[in-house]
């Protein structure tokens, strides 16, 4: 098939208002003109995020339930910086509190929580301590007085008086009947057992020795069972006797204890009292009374009189310590705690154990250790998202402590269950939690976790770009000059600033944005400084942020060179020169994560009579992705719409990237796959020295695609290997145009005319410069002029109509 020769007046008349290729000018950025040249003045809170600022201000100003808040952002963006000097900036609340654990005397398995305003807690268990301590003396010395030892004394005699009193009169009786009470010396017996025995004879005789004298008739065996009946009731007797004494004696010593009581108890109550009066809290009044009964309960630690029984080995007074889990000091700070292993023991607090002398686990309240919700209590927790939800533990419970603002300690779980048996009473807390994660974790909790919304009200978005005015140029510029001198880099000039700021532009990925990732931009600043030193240079210009670039690029280029050398071999097939038929350049971009780089890949179509339609080698390969099985859809839409209107298609065309072994997906790739396919269907060659990149719908409009810059300097760098002839380019979506920010290798081609850069609106502008052929307008009746290209497609789409469908004909 040939074509006839057309001037392509419509096309002129289309591209009129619009060149055809971009200038150098186009291109080229100019930060050095007056309109960026303002005063600096100092920098903000943050750059470019006046959005994400009055959330966060907003989110720490309402003290209300829920108002917890979710940072989102790509990393970079400054979330934690901005995070910090926010919170840096508030005042300390008065919901600060010291927490402290205290014993619960009745129940020790079941600590108590106290609470008092900052700075008191240390105190506070000084003062328990110096209570105790004084305690040891004043106990002592108020029993040693007269009053109390004449009492005493007293109570000893009467109790001593009638237990000698009972003891003879049991004696007497015994003696009576021939008996007579004995101290028992078998090895066996207990000390001090008793037992009584008969008298022969007036003196004691044991039961064997008078079966003897029975045997030998001495004793008349009457006698002998007389004897017996009356041990029996005596022994009896015996016990109910001492069974009474030991009453007397319990009794005597409750008594003694009454004594002792009312001994210390004024004394006691005036110590307690003046601790009371220095922390009047309520919960603290009410506890200092259990201490005060639990010492007049206890006295015996404090005289010595016998030894305590304390299984977990602690010392005896250890009692009437004090656990501060929470010290604010005098001076409190507002509490900002970021926590970066936010497991359960590390938010929530955990209760250590120790083996006692039998070996078993033992532990007490003074065993609690406070969580990073205990020490911001009053304040502001912050967490990375990542982190917390990766707990499976942690997470719930974190939002149940946010519903009901109670922090519940548990002992940290053994493989045969919990290590320690306390469970402490939960602390009250007032926290606002803070958690920093990407966009997509915020979007998938408030769809699938109903409690989400309700508990994180304020959602406080990072952009990761801002607009590119003179302010945010001022701002820049204070950045960088901060940035230099806090790290004690060299200065910058204004030929540096003006590549920095190139370097914003690009990673904005559009002309008249700026990044907000200054992470990436301090990096860069820090990489200049180091080759503007190593060059001997006192400032930081151009050319040693372009040296950056360039080792950036360098160190990170492997898979790019790797690549280029099997075009070069011919392992992979591609051509940067000539024309041909059904074969098209398309440019895709490898993402390696810590950079990314575009390279053209070859897409061929083949056409014929048949009913198939458009086959898309990669689906049927199960390699295609949905948005480009999309895509592939669409262009049958397309070229329905555009060249059989009419007639029903009898087409069976596939269209595939060729040499490409891994999945494809995104539809950036489908008008140069148009290309491929009318160029198919037409015969018409294409250039080979141009590569294509943008999206189409079904009514041929090109539509912009991602990763435009990283394309073009992609065929740029593949057609500098090759050689350049100074007719190779691209051909990009026009809306594309903002998105190009290119180095300034490629910016030098362009101005030198060896590289071109075609900007297109419709896919038949793109098939003008492919194949210089003119598409034509179509009629109302579906038809192009004789001669266009439109014609060309309609008449061989018509003949496959016949072809696949003969009978029809």
């Amino acid at each position: 098939m040939t074509f006839k020769a057309v001037k392509p007046i419509l096309l002129r008349e289309v591209l009129m208002n619009n060149p055809p290729e971009l200038s150098y000018e186009d291109l080229r950025f100019d930060f050095s003109s007056e309109q960026y040249s303002l005063p600096l003045f100092p920098q903000s809170v943050l750059i470019g995020q006046p959005r994400a600022i009055r959330a966060l201000e907003l989110g720490t100003a309402i003290d209300a339930p829920g108002y917890n808040i979710f940072v989102s952002g790509p990393p970079g963006t400054g979330r934690q910086t901005a995070v910090r000097k926010i919170l840096s900036q508030l005042p300390p609340t008065d919901k600060i509190r010291d927490l402290l654990y205290v014993n619960h005397f009745t129940r020790t398995d079941a600590p108590v929580i106290l609470t008092l305003p900052p700075g008191k807690g240390p105190l506070f268990k000084t003062r328990v301590h110096d209570l105790v301590e004084a305690l040891k003396v004043r106990i002592r010395q108020e029993l040693g007085g007269e009053s109390y030892k004449t009492n005493r004394d007293l109570l000893l005699k009467k109790t001593e008086f009638r237990e000698t009193h009972l003891v003879s009169e049991f004696e007497s009786r015994l003696a009576q009947h021939g008996f007579k009470m004995t101290t028992v010396e078998d090895g066996e017996a207990d000390p001090g057992t008793m037992d009584i025995v008969p008298l022969f004879d007036g003196k004691p005789c044991s039961f064997e020795e008078l079966q003897e004298k029975v045997s030998a008739g001495i004793i008349p065996e009457d006698q002998w069972n007389r004897t017996r009946e009356q041990y029996y009731r005596h022994i009896d007797e015996m016990r109910g006797l001492f069974d009474g004494l030991r009453e007397a004696r319990a009794q005597m010593e409750k008594d003694l204890q009454k004594l002792q009581v009312s001994a210390i108890q004024p004394m006691l109550r005036r110590q307690v009292r003046a601790l009371n009066r220095a922390f009047p809290e309520p919960a603290v009044k009410d506890w200092l009374v259990t201490l005060e009964k639990d010492i007049e309960a206890n006295l015996f630690l404090f005289t010595g009189d016998k030894n305590p029984d304390d299984p977990s080995g602690a010392p005896a007074l250890a009692r009437y310590g004090v656990n501060v889990l929470v010290d604010h000091g005098p001076t409190p700070k507002l509490p900002i705690v970021f926590e970066t292993r936010p497991t359960a023991a590390n938010l929530f607090g955990t209760i250590e154990a120790r083996p006692d002398p039998q070996g078993e686990s033992r532990s007490n309240f003074l065993m609690i250790k406070p969580g990073s919700l205990h020490q911001a209590s009053g304040g502001y927790l912050v967490l990375r998202a990542e982190d917390i939800l990766n707990q499976e533990e942690a997470w719930p419970l974190l939002k149940q402590t946010l519903q009901n603002g109670q922090v519940e300690i548990q002992a940290t779980a053994g493989p045969f269950g919990a290590l320690a048996l306390l469970k402490p009473q939960p602390a009250e807390v007032k926290v606002k939690v803070i958690i920093m994660g990407n966009q997509g974790v915020y979007d998938f909790l408030i769809q699938e976790d109903p409690e989400f919304g309700r508990l994180f009200k304020i959602s406080a978005e990072f952009d990761p770009v801002m607009e590119l005015t003179p302010t945010t140029v001022n701002e820049y510029r204070v950045f960088i000059d901060n940035h230099l001198a806090k790290h004690g880099l060299p200065p910058m000039d204004q030929s540096g600033r003006q590549e920095i700021l190139e370097y914003g532009v690009r990673l904005a990925g559009h002309r008249r944005r700026l990044t907000t990732q200054f992470s990436q931009v301090a990096d860069l600043l820090t990489e200049s400084a180091y080759w503007a030193r190593k060059a001997g240079q006192q400032t930081i210009d151009r050319k040693a942020v372009s040296r950056a670039l360039e080792e950036r690029r360098y160190l990170f280029s492997l898979p790019e060179e790797k690549m280029d050398e099997q075009v070069s071999e011919g392992q992979i097939l591609l051509s940067v020169t000539g024309k041909a038929v059904g074969q098209v350049n398309g440019l895709a971009v490898l993402d390696r994560g810590s950079s990314s780089f575009g390279r053209p890949m070859r897409i061929t179509a083949v056409a014929g009579p048949g009913t198939d339609g458009i086959v898309n080698i990669e689906g049927e390969a199960g390699l295609s992705g949905e948005i480009h099985d999309k895509g592939v859809l669409i262009l049958e839409g397309l070229i329905r719409d555009r060249f059989a209107r009419e007639f029903p298609l009898g087409l069976s065309a596939s269209v595939g990237f060729e040499q490409s072994y891994g999945g494809i997906d995104g539809d950036s790739a489908s008008s140069t796959e148009a290309y491929a396919i009318l160029s198919a269907i037409s015969g018409a060659p294409l250039r080979q020295d141009l590569a294509v990149s943008g999206s189409v719908n079904q009514r041929g409009e090109i539509q912009p695609v991602g990763g435009i810059t990283e394309k073009v300097e992609g065929f740029y760098f593949t057609c500098l290997k090759q050689g350049l002839t100074g007719t190779q380019g691209v051909i990009i979506p026009r809306s594309n145009i903002q998105n190009l920010v290119l180095n300034q290798e490629v910016q030098r081609a362009v101005r030198e005319g060896r590289f071109h850069i075609y900007p297109v609106t419709t896919v038949d502008e793109g098939m003008f410069l492919l194949s210089g052929l003119e598409m034509g307008n179509m009629d109302k009746q579906g038809r192009y002029p004789e001669g266009t290209l439109g014609a060309t497609i309609v008449k061989k789409l018509e003949r496959m109509r016949a072809a696949a469908h003969p009978k029809e004909d």
